[in-house]
């Protein structure tokens, strides 16, 4: 007998349709319990479908910013999209190893004796790496973004400092998408060309683009215990949005992995995103079969919807 309904939007481009499709397959055999519709922002909704849907309680589920007549019956589950330093300062605040990160006010300095000679500048809302540099400490200052190129990823945008994580000769950092709190794959991303050794660079100022996302690399899909055990472990306890792409990396001097950012606010649907499946066809990844993605995600869909639905 049907208690819940579930619904689910896709946004093309972003999903593939056919992973909701799927999940609602899966759901149709586990959890008769619950009727799932998917609804593509492509395809007008069928008249009456909310008023129907309003018989029953409903969770609405998107992985993409969505906007919804608020009248609309259900418990939203949508991501919420928040800066990079309010994800360091969570971060931080639920206990999780997370480099120092300083907004860059006018007037802001940093010193070299708490934060090292080098630190990382990165627009609080950056995108695949866009605009994120290296930079001597003692070089940081606010500057007007607005000034800056349109074409340039820092234009208009708010500064962020974060303390400078070394990973090795060779810039990498690992991905791991997480659904309510679950894994869904890890990946590991290295550049190809190393970096010179910091040591060796000249007294001046410097700018070097530091994300290993934006760079020549390989991408690798990864099962490191602690790295995934991490992951688990923030999103079940920070719930503000059901989807995150998790940025880690692994500090090259103590090998301990260290919380860059978490992606709240969507655009991380890279099971089959059109960005996600070219780096996948590229570079031979099979992000479906590490965890059993779509498994996965429909069990703890099956879950919330029972928990939350109104």
């Amino acid at each position: 007998m049907t208690k819940f309904n579930l619904v689910i939007f896709h946004t093309p481009k972003h999903q593939l349709l056919s992973d909701f499709t799927t999940i609602r397959g899966i759901l149709s055999r586990k959890a008769p319990d619950i009727a799932v519709h998917v609804i593509s922002s492509e395809v007008p909704v069928p008249k009456g479908f909310w008023r129907e849907a309003a018989a029953l309680p409903t969770l609405l589920f998107s992985p993409m910013p969505f906007d919804l007549d608020p009248r609309v019956r259900g418990a939203r589950v949508f991501v919420k999209t928040i800066g990079k330093f309010e994800e360091a300062r969570m971060l931080a605040e639920a206990g999780f190893p997370v480099p120092l990160t300083q907004k860059i006010l006018r007037g802001t300095t940093l010193d070299e004796r708490i934060w090292g000679p080098f630190t990382v500048i990165k627009p609080n809302m950056s995108y695949r790496g866009q605009g994120i540099s290296l930079v001597r400490t003692r070089d940081v200052r606010w500057i007007d973004t607005k000034s800056l190129p349109i074409s340039n990823p820092r234009h208009g945008q708010n500064l962020i400092a974060q303390q400078f994580i070394d990973t090795g000769p060779h810039t990498a950092s690992y991905r791991v998408m997480t659904v309510l709190g679950q894994p869904i794959y890890a990946i590991k991303s290295t550049a190809v060309g190393s970096t010179a050794p910091l040591a060796m660079l000249n007294e001046g100022p410097i700018e070097i683009e530091v994300a290993a996302n934006n760079t020549a690399r390989r991408l690798v899909v990864v099962n490191e215990a602690d790295i995934i055990d991490l992951a688990r472990r923030i999103h079940s306890k920070l719930t503000h949005t059901p989807v995150m792409g998790i940025d880690i990396v692994r500090d090259h001097a103590s090998g301990k992995p260290v919380v860059l950012e978490l992606n709240s606010g969507g655009w991380t649907w890279h099971l089959s995103s059109e960005h996600g499946r070219k780096y996948q066809e590229s570079d031979g990844l099979d992000l479906y079969g590490q965890f059993n993605a779509l498994e996965v995600i429909a069990e703890a869909l099956a879950k919330v919807t029972r928990r939350k639905a109104v």
